[in-house]
């Protein structure tokens, strides 16, 4: 065996011939390979255990990457008084002067509480399983905490988080980010800054414990990335689209916190606060891909992931940022996205098992049924590879633009819009006449025998096309039906909200919502109209819904529908017993 490796210093390159048993050529924070001139400082040191370090007490030699690094975060440490679950200055630099005003919502289900516990308590958030760089970070500012301390606040906050997010749930990659929160902010702002994120920065459906969201934005943003590495000059771009397809979890749903030191990730974090965008993620993982390739790393190594954040400087990154154009503008990343969706689209219609149970998961259909209605649909559907779009969706498009009808048509704002419009117009999916046509024989058959409000439909319409493409996918027109037909109030806005990209409606697209769930006949009574003056909000999210279910009117309607109910399955069974 030889016992010289022939190595590069990971700061210069230079080649190295070191003596294996000699720990003093590596750096004791990465580990990695180092030359003397490369590292001559030495800091404190906090995380245990770390095999190369034997007194803790001592400062260590690390190197110049390593050193910039703890430079970084020393400075935020020091200027926003960072300590675990303390309330600090470095909350407005993300969020600005937020009202720290938490409104309680509804209590946690147990089960949820059990899968928080379950993860925080066996040690799955423990900092011993960050990065060499961010478990430097986050045990330094746990200083002074016990481990009982420090899993408790996590619970709390991650508790706090599901309750305001039913509809997500609690997933795992969630308790790292709200570590990093903790360690910058105390449990009240650590909950804003995860409430800001899900509900601004990340997109729609890009975590759910439910299945019933098909995690539709995080599959979007991996194709993405993916696209993303064969248009732009990336070497080794087949064994990058298989890295990211086996390692997106981990870049992507711990919004790189499992990837990059913690200078980096916290420029990237607060570039993404700055902008209110996922860009800067999407950016910082093809740059640490591109990197990855460019330092000769084995992406098929067992553990990739500890090496490649080690190649990541935030100076880099910090240029990445400035850069608009860099990898892709905002315009090509919106055009990518729908023109997944609209691949997507053809999708829902497949009869694959794994689609079927997705579907059924989303619905309260069962396969059988499924199949049945996907035969039906495909037979109404448009399938048009390009679709011409109309005087009236022009003036609309002008209208999202901000431009007059006096302004050039072939302002970049507007022919930008056209674009995308015309990818939307891709999905495989039915328009509103098929939808109306559907409408009034679901309408006619399980509702009521009241003659159908096209008006009240068109705003239903367009309350479940989700990408405005003025066509249904198999997907939306299967969750229409469901709540539509099936299943109690409180089941229906639940299957609304957990499937639906929206987290808010306006006033109208509630009252649409309603009109599905309500029977005709009782909406134009008196106490209807007066019910929904007693509701009438500006913007209606999922507790404000929950709220409404309190109303003595519709308390009153879903008796009326459990009466029903009951006396059609008296009369199913007694026809049963006389037929024999």
């Amino acid at each position: 065996m030889n016992i010289f490796d022939k190595q590069k210093c990971c700061v210069c390159s230079k080649g190295l011939q070191i003596l294996l048993m000699r720990f003093s050529s590596y750096c004791k924070k990465c580990h990695q390979s180092v030359c003397m001139s490369c590292s001559t400082n030495r800091i404190k040191l906090y995380s245990i255990p770390n095999e190369m370090v034997q007194d803790f007490d001592k400062p260590q030699r690390v190197c110049d990457n390593c050193y910039k690094d703890y430079l970084y975060y020393q400075d935020l440490i020091t200027k926003y008084n960072l300590q675990w679950n303390t309330k600090s200055l470095f909350f407005n630099i993300l969020l600005g002067e937020k009202k720290r005003k938490i409104k309680i919502q509804q209590p946690l289900e147990l089960n949820e509480k059990q899968n928080i516990e379950k993860d925080i308590l066996t040690g799955r958030s423990d900092a011993h399983l960050l990065n060499y760089s961010i478990r430097e970070f986050v045990t330094q500012c746990q200083q002074g905490q016990t481990l009982q301390q420090i899993r408790s606040s996590i619970i709390r906050v991650l508790e706090l988080f599901i309750v305001h997010h039913p509809t997500i749930g609690y997933c795992q990659g969630m308790s790292f980010i709200a570590t990093i929160c903790l360690c910058l902010s105390d449990e009240e702002g650590a909950f804003h800054i995860m409430n800001h994120l899900f509900s601004v920065i990340i997109p729609f459906r890009f975590f759910s414990s439910s299945s019933g969201a098909s995690l539709i934005g995080y599959q979007a943003e991996i194709n993405f990335i993916k696209e993303m590495i064969l248009v732009n000059d990336f070497q080794e771009k087949t064994k990058l689209v298989k890295f990211v397809e086996l390692q997106g979890p981990q870049f992507l749903l711990t919004l790189m916190i499992q990837v990059l030191n913690i200078s980096s990730l916290l420029v990237t974090w607060k570039e993404m606060f700055k902008i209110k965008s996922f860009i800067p993620i999407d950016k910082a993982v093809l740059y640490t891909l591109k990197t990855a390739v460019i330092k000769n790393v084995d992406l098929m190594s067992s553990k990739p992931l500890n090496i490649l954040g080690k190649f990541v400087y935030y100076t880099n990154l910090i240029e990445i940022f400035q850069n608009e154009n860099i990898y892709f503008t905002k315009f090509e990343r919106i055009i990518y996205i729908e023109q997944f969706y609209s691949k997507t689209s053809r999708s829902w219609v497949s009869n694959d098992s794994n689609i079927l149970n997705k579907l059924k998961n989303i619905s309260n259909f069962e396969v059988d049924e499924i199949a049945s209605l996907q035969i039906e649909f495909k037979k109404n559907c448009l399938d048009q590879k390009i679709v011409q779009i109309n005087q009236q969706q022009r003036q609309s498009i002008k209208q999202l633009a901000q431009l007059t009808d006096s302004s050039d048509e072939e302002d970049d704002e507007y022919r930008q819009q056209l674009i995308i419009q015309q990818f939307k117009l891709q999905k495989y999916g039915i328009n509103f006449e098929t939808f109306i046509y559907y409408m009034d024989i679901f309408q006619q058959k399980e509702i009521s025998d009241s003659p159908l409000d096209q008006e009240q439909f068109k705003l239903v319409f367009n309350l479940f096309d989700e990408n405005k493409s003025e066509l249904l996918d198999f997907r939306e027109f299967l969750i229409c039906l469901s709540i539509l037909l099936r299943g109690s109030f409180a089941e229906k806005f639940k299957m609304f909200f957990t499937a639906h990209t929206s987290t808010v409606l306006q006033f109208y697209e509630f009252q649409a919502l309603l009109s599905l769930l309500i029977p005709q006949q009782i909406q134009i009574t008196q106490e209807y109209k007066q019910f929904l003056q007693r509701i009438k909000r500006s913007q209606f999210n999922y507790f404000d819904m929950l709220n409404v279910l309190k109303d003595p009117f519709l308390i009153k309607i879903e008796d009326l529908k459990q009466q029903q109910k009951q006396q059609i399955q008296k009369l199913n069974t007694y026809n049963r017993f006389i037929n024999g």
